[in-house]
């Protein structure tokens, strides 16, 4: 059966670890034609064939010729190659983050989508994480001060995959990501220290940054971690959300009595905890339904172009203070 010419035709360019979930999600997307996938490696390559039954173009130019979109998961050293070909066919495109290897690199990406009058979206998943959506639908909700913000996101070292990054640009880049939206203020400072230890590269991290709205972030990062871990926690005033983005579980601790003296001691009371109940929902499914929407429907994706440019801003001001001895640093006006 040829494609309906009326279905959004969405290629995959890349099916490592996550472009191999982009082939199946694609395929399962209504109002979605999946034309195909480039992967330079044969053997990959025909496996995702065998599996998904869909076919594999022997460049990306002739992927890109058949496609009105375009989802990438190749290495991050590649992001500006491909999506510049991309946005320059005129084709809609969905990167997995980071969204370049640079702040240049990045800016070109997002200069030519704006030129070319296409959505960019970059693949910041955790986004979509029911138990982060949720924690970011409280605090806007019932909005208060943010005192703190502490992400944690530690895992084994696999030699497999992103090898051509180091971990700011594989892992903490997600946090970062979720700081900026949570605290909602412009950067003040940023102190990090960062070493390598099982590869050539950073492979863990330690940051703090201060808002201008007095928020502080601290984010403990690495692939070197026995034990895998993904926590965000936020808290305020009155209370102390945590989410477990492993097991999409996410915890509030409210305060409903506020520190106060009594009989000459003063504390806060009346706290109570609340197991909060979140969709069973796969992330990616969520971040692509997101991304098929904005095409269709002209919406703004969640994670746009503009915003991903912002956190590899952050994200440089972190390398800059970890390359300068862990020094404190400023985001320039």
């Amino acid at each position: 059966m040829g494609i309906n010419e009326k279905l959004l035709r969405v290629g995959v360019a890349g099916v490592g670890t996550m472009g191999r979930h982009h082939v199946r999600l694609v395929g399962q997307s209504p109002g979605v034609a999946l034309v195909g996938f480039y992967d330079p490696d044969p053997a990959r390559a025909d496996e995702i064939c065998r599996l998904h039954g869909c076919p594999c173009f022997d460049t990306l130019s002739e992927l890109i010729d058949r496609a009105d979109a375009l989802t990438v998961a190749a290495p991050t050293s590649l992001h500006a190659e491909i999506g510049s070909q991309c946005l320059e066919h005129g084709l809609h495109l969905m990167m997995e983050k980071p969204l370049a290897h640079d702040l240049d690199a990045a800016a070109r990406l997002v200069e030519l989508a704006q030129q070319a009058g296409v959505v960019l979206m970059v693949g910041h998943v955790e986004r979509y994480n029911p138990a982060v959506a949720k924690l970011i639908e409280i605090l806007r909700e019932n909005r208060e001060e943010i005192i703190s913000i502490d992400a944690r996101r530690l895992a084994p070292f696999d030699g497999s995959r992103c090898m051509d990054v180091d971990v700011l640009h594989d892992l903490l880049i997600h946090d970062i990501d979720l700081a900026l939206e949570i605290a909602d203020s412009p950067i003040k400072a940023v102190s990090a220290a960062g070493r390598a230890v099982f590869s050539s590269r950073l492979d863990m991290a330690n940051v703090r940054i201060e808002f201008q709205n007095r928020v502080t972030a601290v984010f403990w990062t690495g692939k070197c971690s026995p034990r895998k871990v993904r926590s965000l926690t936020v808290t305020t005033p009155t209370r102390y959300l945590t989410a477990d983005t492993l097991a999409h579980a996410l915890t509030v601790y409210s305060a409903e009595q506020l520190p106060a003296m009594i009989d000459g001691v003063c504390f806060m009371g009346n706290i109570r905890q609340e197991t909060i109940q979140v969709p069973e929902e796969e992330p990616l499914r969520r971040e692509f339904d997101d991304f098929f929407r904005a095409i269709q429907q002209g919406s703004k994706p969640i994670v746009d172009g503009q915003r991903a440019l912002r956190a590899l801003k952050a994200l440089t001001l972190v390398g800059r203070s970890i390359s300068e001895g862990g020094a404190t640093v400023e985001e320039e006006k």
